[in-house]
Parts: C-alpha cells; structure tokens; sequence
C-alpha cells in the first residue's frame, strides 16, 4: 500500500516527468494550427502536454480526477519493460484498484476476482498489462465526457488558465521543460489537498480520497458534477440513497440533457455562431441551477433536517446556522423550473429569456430574493465556527457529520464545502447574464437582460455588505468576550465611564494591529478598533483584551495625571502625519481644557495609507491658549522621533518640507469610514 497520498503523487509526477518530456522532444517541430482541435480526444492531449496540465487542472477543480489519472497511468504501461511493469503496476493496483484506494476506480469482477486470488506482483507482466488496459477502457467514457464539458466551457471563455496556456505556447519552441515544471506544481497542489483530507477515510472497505475543495475550488457552477447515471455512463459515481431525497428532487440525481441532444439538428443547422453561443450559455444557466438546487437539497436533507430528528441541534440553533433555507430553495427551484419550461416551450433553443430572469431578479421578487439570501449568507461565517466547535465538544456530533459527510450525495464535499454554494451562486449570475446579452441581437431582449444583470450585482453588493456587517460584529463579540477595563483604575473619570462599555452595541468601522508609540522607549502593540464614535486601542494579554491607560511619565503614573487613555472620542479629534515615519501619523485629542496627542504606527506604509483618511481639512477654530497647547504637544512629539531613522521603503526619500507636515486634518467618524476601504 502507498504510504500516504503524497507519495503516489510523487511517483504519477516522477511517471509522467519521462512520458511528457519525450512528448515535448518529439513534438518541438509541430505547429499549433488550431488551438480547440487539441481538446477534441485524449489521444491528442497527450501530444500535447501543455494543454494536456490546462484539462487536467479543470478536472481537478471540477470532477474526480480518479477516471483521467488512472487512464493516463494505465498509459505508460504501452513502453514499460517486463521488469518495470511488474514494479509499476503493484502502485497501480494500490492506487486505483485496492478496495481502500485514495482514488479507486471500478474494477471489472473478473479482474477483482483474480487480484483477490493472486497478489498482484505475481502476476505475469502480460496479465498485468491487459488489466490496466481494460481499466483505462473502462475510463474512457468519463474522460471523453469530461473533454466534452471542457470544450463547453472554453467555448464560453469560462476556463481556467486560458491566458497562461497562451503564454505557455508563446515559449513553447524554446522552453521543453516548462510543461513538467507545471505539472509539477500542478500535482504538489493536488497533493496538498489529498494529503489533508486522507485521514477521515474509516475502515479499508470505505478508505476512499476524502477531497474536500476550498471556497476558491468549490464551483458547482461552472459545470456538472459527478452524478450517479444510468448504464452507459460512468461507474465510478457511487448511487445516494433516493429513498432520503424528495420526490420533487428526484430528477436532480441525474445531469439534464445537453441542449445539442435535444434541439432538432434542423434547427441546429439554421443557428448562427452567435446564436450557438448564447443557447450555451443559457444551457449553462440551465445546468448549474439545476446543480445548485440539487446542493441546497443536501444541505436540507443530508444535515439539517437529521440533525432536528436526531436531536442534535435545537430548532432556534438550526435556525441560525441554516437560515431561512427551506425559502431559498423554494426560490431557486422555482426559478429553475422556469428555465426548463422555457427550453420546453422554445424545443430546447430558447428565444427569449428575458422576462423569465426580470422577474426572478428585480421587482419585488428580487428584494425577497435579496433579503433571504442575505441572511442565509451573512450567517455562514458563524454557522461555520459554530459547527467547528460543536463538533469538538459533542463526539456524537462530529460522528454524524463525517457519516453525513461521506454519503455519496456530497460528492466528496466537506459540510463546511457546502454552506458557502449559496454566496458562491450568487457571484456567477451577473456572469452568465451578461454572456447572454453580449450575444443577444435583439436590442430590447438584450437591454432587459442586462438590465437583470444589473439587479444580480447591487443583490451581490448588499449581500457583501451584510456579511461584512455580521463578521464585524462577531469580531466585536470576541474582543468584548475578551475585554479587561481593570487598566482604567488609575483614571477613575474613564474607569467610570467605560467600565461597562459594550463594543457589540457600536459599529465597527475599521479593526486592525498597530504600535502605540508613548514615549521614544516606550512602544506597545496594540489592536486599533475603529467605531463609529470611539477609536479603542486594546493591548492582547493572554487571553485577554485590556483597556489600559499609558502615561509619558512616573510621575503622571503616581499623581494619576496626564494619563493617556486607550479610548478616544472622534468628535474632537485631528490627525496628521509624521514627517520622519512614513508609516506613522498623529491623533490628536483636544477638549476645552487641554489636548492629548497619539502617535500611532503602522505595520507597513501601504496599511498606513489604507488607515490614514485623505481628506486635507483645516482643524476647527481654537482658542489661543489651546493651540499654544497643541504647538508644544507636536514640537514635544516631533524631537521624541527626531533620533528614529526615515522611512526610506522602496528606496524613496522623504520629500515633504516640514511646513507641509503641519498640515492637518478633521478626522471624524465620517471621515474614518474611509479606514476600512
């Protein structure tokens, strides 16, 4: 058996190293004459090793590799010599044939009968041979089905690495390595993600790859998903148990139709290339609703509504961590059934889908879809977190999500895959809208799709906004969790104040680290929270979040006078920046009596620059006696960072004249919106 999943990446790479260089040798003098003709079958992908690692990576991020992994393995036994072939089939057979295989295939029951009776190193070299070429004819249908998904989407424009398999092609005639240095970091990446997921596999008779895509890999819909079928189609794609699923749902187990199938080849033959192309994408639009809904139905009936049964989550906990999804798939349902009525009424070439995408989008129908999936979204983050931690605490909660997790309508997807589908959706919409009104002739069907487009993006922009306002105000529940005010004592006029303030009630503008410069030996890493009427700086002791007031002296400290509190009012606030620090600036507190100054610094200019607002304002009129108490607090300030070195990153010299530094700036809770953009 392989020793980890790392180590049959390894030996596919050191495999294919040798069969994609000889390819490149032998193909140096070749023209690229038709870029597409190369994805029509396998057989010439593999003349063809650069576009042969773009249809892989696609694959990867799409399918389960499993079927062209195994088919281009089986490949190299065509040129392996007795001795080595008897060698490279035994990582064969771990790999893709043993029942606890990290990427098992279906094997014919005669070549599993025989490796059961007989270990596969001893085998003769010729029996051995014939398996891996039955297997790969198994494979076959799958890979030719994945090609044909590729060329769909290339078509469409909506593969990976389009512009990197141009410029791979640009150097081809004089660079033959850089084929195999990408496969290289194309199956170190694939390895990292197997190797991860590999120790959820339980038992050897269910120890298959647990790969579990990330939020950036997990596309369900760019395109179809490995689904259970009828005869004829691919039998690595395990059977879910219907009895589990919705009548109504029932029809979503299987891949809809190709609209080319369906559409009568008069009809086809009278389309126009634009037309073809905007009846793909519609086809598009058609299939990955379909495979979104069929997602949302394992969310419903593979967890949350077993976890209701069994009593693992109360209906208000299930609530908050699946908000409103019985709605949301209502709505999408609905929308998908409209789709298909569509292709139905139109024979399968649709004509006009404009209305169809108005009414699901805009109007009051779109404000109901955004307030719904805005609140499904903004609670995943937590949703997520809540279910980490629950399943640390409760063993029989993590049991029932790894059983749930590795029934096969999850399809190799890991719960935490699964919750962000619905954000992930609504990024694709505009996208696909778009597609069709760009190949739309019809100026006014044209108009209203776009017009739809438009209300999928400002859905997606308050949808982005409502889930930054929830994950700030989580933030704002750890820290308040966290948060020590015992640092106040020595300022009782603050401790009073601010003994029992709550962040969770305000809004939070801005959060980030930064060091608090008190005195030219004094600097303290502080968090800097910016809210909408107060700018906290919290000091990470432990495990807690201390308010802590600061003094220039010993002698402040004793007489509790001239403390520096960590908490400043942003409604008599200045800021300006620091002419020897470019990643420095000051805040300056004033009040009728007096005024404080701050000087906070950044961890970068660039973070510097993102915190420090642009708006050049004059401060507000003060009386004589304070702004001769500002003049001395900045020329204090400016001699304490007179012995620090200038900020020369990027090897640019300070060019800003001193008078120019005095410049500076109202800094409200209106202008410091502009520190979290």
């Amino acid at each position: 058996m392989l020793a980890s999943p790392l180590s049959f990446v390894v030996f596919i790479y050191v495999s294919f190293f040798t069969f994609f260089l000889a390819l490149f040798v032998s193909s140096l003098s070749q023209v690229v004459d038709d870029q597409c003709a190369h994805f029509n079958s396998i057989d010439q992908l593999k003349d063809r090793p650069t576009h042969l690692l773009v249809f892989l990576q696609h694959v990867i991020l799409q399918f389960d590799p499993a079927p062209l992994l195994c088919y281009l393995h089986a490949d190299l036994f065509r040129n392996l010599s007795s001795k080595e072939t008897k060698k490279q089939f035994v990582e064969f057979y771990n790999t893709f044939l043993d029942k606890g295989a990290i990427l098992r295939v279906f094997t014919p029951p005669a070549i599993a009968y025989e490796l059961d009776r007989t270990r596969p190193d001893l085998l003769s070299d010729d029996i051995q041979k014939r398996f891996a070429q039955e297997v790969q004819g198994l494979q076959a249908a799958e890979v030719a089905k994945q090609l044909e998904d590729f060329r769909q989407k290339r078509m469409m424009g909506m593969t990976p690495n389009e512009d990197e398999l141009k410029d791979v092609e640009s150097h081809y005639p004089t660079d033959p390595f850089l084929s195999s240095i990408s496969l290289f970091r194309l199956m170190r990446s694939e390895s990292a993600r197997v190797d991860r997921h590999s120790s959820r596999r339980r038992g050897s008779s269910r120890a298959k790859q647990s790969r579990s895509r990330s939020d950036v890999d997990l596309q369900p819909a760019d395109g179809p998903v490995l689904v259970p079928e009828g005869p004829g189609h691919s039998p690595t794609s395990p059977s879910p148990q219907l009895e589990e699923m919705e009548p109504r749902f029932l029809e979503f187990e299987l891949d809809p139709p190709n609209w080319r199938e369906l559409a009568s080849p008069e009809a086809l033959s009278s389309l126009s290339k634009k037309e073809i192309k905007k009846q793909e994408v519609i086809n598009e639009l058609f299939a990955t609703e379909h495979a979104h809904v069929r997602m949302l139905s394992v969310l419903q009936t593979i967890f949350s509504k077993p976890m209701e049964r069994e009593e693992l989550l109360t209906a208000p906990e299930l609530a908050t961590i699946f908000p409103s999804l019985d709605e949301i798939i209502e709505m999408h349902y609905n929308f998908y059934e409209n789709l298909k009525k569509l292709r139905l009424d139109d024979n399968f070439i649709v004509k006009s889908i404009s209305t169809t995408v108005l009414n699901r989008f805009g109007g009051t129908e779109g404000e109901w879809f955004q307030k719904l999936t805005a609140r499904f979204c903004s609670h995943q983050s937590w949703a997520l977190d809540q279910i980490k931690s629950r399943q640390k605490k409760d063993p029989r909660f993590n049991s029932f999500i790894l059983e749930a997790e590795s029934k096969p309508q999850c399809r190799r997807l890991q719960l935490k895959d699964i919750i962000p589908i619905e954000m992930q959706r609504l990024t694709k919409y505009p996208l696909l809208l778009e597609n069709i009104a760009k190949n739309t002739d019809d100026q006014t069907e044209k108009e209203r799709i776009q017009q739809s487009a438009e209300c999928c993006r400002k859905i997606l922009n308050h949808v982005n906004e409502e889930v930054k306002v929830m994950e700030n105000l989580l933030t704002l529940k750890e820290y308040q969790r966290k948060l020590d005010t015992s640092g106040l004592k020595p300022s009782n006029e603050l401790y009073l104040v601010y003994k029992n303030i709550d962040l969770t009630q305000k809004k939070m503008l801005y959060e980030g680290p930064l060091t608090w410069r008190v005195t030219k030996e004094k600097a303290i890493e502080v968090q800097c929270v910016l809210l909408g009427d107060l700018l906290v700086l919290l000091q990470r002791q432990d495990d807690k979040m201390v308010l802590k007031c600061q003094s220039k002296s010993n002698i402040a400290v004793q007489e509790g006078k001239q403390m520096l509190s960590p908490i400043i009012k942003l409604d008599s606030v200045f800021l300006r920046e620091v002419a020897t620090d470019r990643k420095a600036f000051y805040v300056i507190f004033t009040w009728d009596s007096g005024a404080q100054i701050y000087e906070l610094v950044a961890q970068s200019v660039g973070e510097r620059k993102i915190g420090l607002p642009v708006f050049l304002m004059k401060p507000p009129n003060l009386c004589p006696v304070l702004v001769m108490s500002l003049k001395r607090l900045l020329v204090g300030s400016i001699s304490l960072s007179e012995d620090s070195q200038p900020d020369e990153e990027n090897g640019e010299e300070q060019s800003e004249r001193p008078s120019q530094e005095m410049d500076s700036c109202q800094l409200t809770g209106r202008h410091l919106c502009c520190l979290k953009r």
